[in-house]
């Protein structure tokens, strides 16, 4: 019997991940792009259908191997693959499933990626074992998954788990979806690169500046564990404040879902897990609303990087 080889592609606001899997996850080549700023739809749809052939040629495979695609997006999906809203891309309108089938001639499902990195995580993972779990993924935005009771929890519009962009701070920050204070706008990597380059201009000193690439002046996650690394005191005092925002949203997540499970993943925890971590769990036990009894953990993404691809092959193969 032939092999069935799926893919799952994360399209993200910084980089555009790939990885060729089989039917049971594993993975058996990987690749990784940079998002090009200001990237057309036509653009991305020739970037996925290129990281696909060097997929596929790293294994001596074709096109013709490939059983299908999943393809996680930072935004508001449809199920017919139309991209409703993407704040973070300039994809808002694009029906990308159907652009993507005609330019790769192969069977193509999209969705959320956050959602995606959730169903990764439910299908080999982290929440292997939880029935009712919620994600935060913080990135260059800040994404959500909910599933209850071992259901994917999309909403009328396939919107539902923007946690992102739920507003905690009246007359914060403007966010990229135009409102303020949302969680995105106080606590994601655009948020605190943002905050760091307001201490700087204002003279404050930091080993940022030593780190910054010269090809690119973005304050990638990297950098910032490196700062922390070095106790750089700029860095520390906005990531904790950045992580206990992420804390106080947690409490509200509980409130409302009564979850078993908060899993953080993303770039920024991945990089920055060990120090934002504990500080997640304080705030959250400050929480007087539950009695000891009631317990929910609090815990870090097992698949890292691969967390959307993967659910991105589970979509694809039809686990979910």
């Amino acid at each position: 019997m032939k092999n069935k080889y799926y893919a799952g592609i994360d399209v993200g606001g910084t980089k555009i991940a790939g990885i060729l899997s089989n039917g049971k996850g594993k993975i058996i080549s990987r690749i990784k792009s940079s998002t090009p700023k200001d990237a057309t739809p036509e653009k991305i749809v020739r970037i996925i259908s290129d990281l696909l052939e060097e997929l596929l040629d790293a294994k001596g495979l074709d096109k013709k191997d490939l059983s299908a695609v999943g393809v996680g997006i930072p935004g508001i999906i449809d199920p017919e693959g139309k991209i409703i809203r993407t704040p973070n891309l300039h994809l808002s309108g694009v029906n990308l499933g159907k652009q993507l089938k005609k330019k790769l001639k192969v069977s193509c499902r999209l969705g959320n990626d956050v959602n995606l990195g959730l169903l990764g995580e439910k299908w080999l993972g982290a929440a292997k074992r939880a029935r009712n779990v919620i994600s935060l993924f913080i990135g260059t935005g800040i994404g959500a998954g909910i599933i209850l009771d071992n259901k994917l929890i999309c909403g009328t519009h396939g919107a539902a788990a923007e946690i992102g962009h739920m507003v905690i701070q009246e007359n914060g920050p403007k966010c990229s979806c135009g409102n303020s204070g949302c969680l995105e706008a106080l606590a994601g990597r655009w948020a605190i690169e943002r905050n760091i380059r307001k201490e700087i201009k204002k003279g404050r000193k930091t080993i940022i500046t030593k780190l910054l690439d010269k090809k690119s002046d973005s304050i990638k996650s990297r950098f910032l564990r490196k700062a922390l690394q070095a106790h750089d005191p700029l860095v520390t005092q906005i990531l904790e404040t950045a992580a206990k925002q992420i804390g106080i949203a947690c409490v509200s997540i509980r409130h409302i879902f009564d979850p078993q499970l908060i899993l953080l993943g993303g770039g920024v925890v991945e990089a920055c897990g060990d120090f934002i971590l504990p500080i997640v769990k304080k705030t959250v036990q400050k929480d007087s609303f539950f009695p000891g009894a009631f317990t929910c953990e609090i815990t870090l993404s097992e698949l890292g990087d691969d967390a959307v691809c993967l659910g991105a092959v589970a979509l694809a193969s039809g686990h979910f």
